[in-house]
């Protein structure tokens, strides 16, 4: 084993070897009892099974009259019923009585149906005069009713575990009373940014300096990936700071850019083994963000991205991402889309290589992909054009016509 760990760390591995790595190395899901209204956006750890029925109890869907069939199967046009107007059934105001023949009572949209009644009769057929009403519309059996249960019975199942829980949910349990229910926490992801030559955005500058972009960077992503940034910190190219700022941050996952190549001022992999990380690989085959270092302590997992921002966030999207969605009680994954390449796609390095793609919607023949005119890793604008990445392998050639997977950057709304 030690062996095989040594080897991991002095070779460059693959983009599968790394994402299996990751696989093997998550930590269970966090668990905690949420409130409906602090559980939006959650993912149920849990079946939810309905406590009562839906509706609770028969009621009208309609405003007018609460009748017996047997009173009025003779109504028509031509031959009209008129019935003694008892009393009425409000919603929240039931009636008490008794319902007799020849009797109706007035009845509200949702209001609870008196057990005698099987029928309701809409306002408009009919004509109310004193102390009756007269009925001259052809009317059914059972017409007007929701009948208790008749939705979902006490027992019967309202959400699978890996339901989210968005507002048609929380109504949903709100309506049977279910206040609390079981979700994955939120991953928590702290932020380290290394680099002595950075400054944050909106200070002032000086000619060697240069602006912080991947803080900002990170934090977005990591909201819109559904984790919760719990600490973020910026660290000048110092071992002992860089080994100080390592301990204090407390979370699932670090994510640490820069200071992950071989330079003498790149003190994040020693760093994180000062603070007992054990090293799980270091350098991946592809293009951009072959310096990539992954680390495990206990149950957190600790990235060294790397500090270039375009690279940082490939990184993040292909390796990171999916690993909060599986701490967040989801399927590992990445959103992905399917698409026709515009114009043959090549990779002509040596190392597997995430080209960064635009795509554009036709109608009635699905997406198309364009290989996007800027890659360079030093080109935050390679990602701002772009709507994802594809992989190729060196030497590879996604031909003209030819459908690809597409890992999208962010979760959008399909064109219609």
């Amino acid at each position: 084993m030690e062996i095989e760990k040594t080897k991991q760390m002095a070779e460059m591995i693959s983009i599968e070897e790394a994402l299996q790595i990751i696989k093997d190395n998550i930590p269970g899901p966090a668990i905690q009892e949420y409130s409906i209204e602090d559980a939006i956006g959650r993912h149920l750890t849990d079946n939810i099974y309905s406590p009562e029925a839906s509706p609770r109890f028969t009621n009208s869907a309609m405003d007018g009259y609460a009748v017996r069939w047997e009173d009025v199967r003779e109504a028509s046009p031509t031959l009209s019923v008129s019935l003694k107007v008892v009393g009425e059934s409000r919603a929240g105001i039931p009636y008490q009585g008794q319902v007799k023949n020849g009797e109706a009572i007035r009845i509200n949209t949702g209001a609870m149906l008196a057990s005698e009644c099987d029928t309701v009769v809409r306002v408009e057929d009919t004509e109310e005069q004193d102390d009756s009403v007269r009925i001259s519309a052809s009317i059914k059996q059972g017409q007007d009713i929701r009948r208790q249960g008749e939705e979902f019975q006490e027992g019967d199942l309202l959400l699978h575990e890996e339901s989210i829980i968005s507002a048609p949910q929380a109504a949903l349990l709100a309506s049977v009373g279910i206040t609390k229910v079981k979700a994955y926490k939120p991953c928590e992801v702290a932020v380290m940014v290394t680099g002595s030559e950075l400054v944050s955005n909106g200070d002032a500058i000086a000619e060697h300096q240069i602006r912080d972009s991947n803080m900002i960077m990170l934090r977005a992503a990591i909201q819109e990936s559904g984790g919760m940034v719990t600490h973020c910190s910026r660290v000048s190219d110092d071992r002992q700071a860089t080994i100080e700022s390592i301990g204090q941050a407390k979370a699932d996952i670090i994510l640490c850019t820069g200071g992950v190549s071989v330079g003498r001022h790149d003190h994040v992999k020693e760093a994180a083994e000062a603070n007992d990380y054990a090293p799980l690989f270091w350098r991946i085959r592809q293009k951009p963000g072959k310096p990539l270092y992954l680390a495990k302590k206990d149950k957190t997992l600790l990235f060294g991205l790397p500090g270039n921002p375009v690279s940082a966030f490939m990184c993040y999207a292909h390796y990171v991402r999916p690993l909060i969605s599986a701490l967040n009680g989801f399927s590992f994954g990445w959103p992905t889309v399917s698409g026709e390449a515009a114009a043959d796609i090549i990779n002509r390095g040596k190392r597997a290589n995430m080209i960064r793609v635009q795509l554009a919607w036709r109608p009635n023949g699905g997406f198309s992909i364009t290989h996007a005119e800027k890659q360079g890793s030093h080109m935050l604008t390679s990602l701002s054009d772009a709507d994802g990445y594809v992989i190729l392998e060196p030497g590879q050639t996604l031909k003209s016509g030819e459908r690809s997977d597409v890992y999208r950057y962010v979760f959008r709304r399909e064109p219609v």
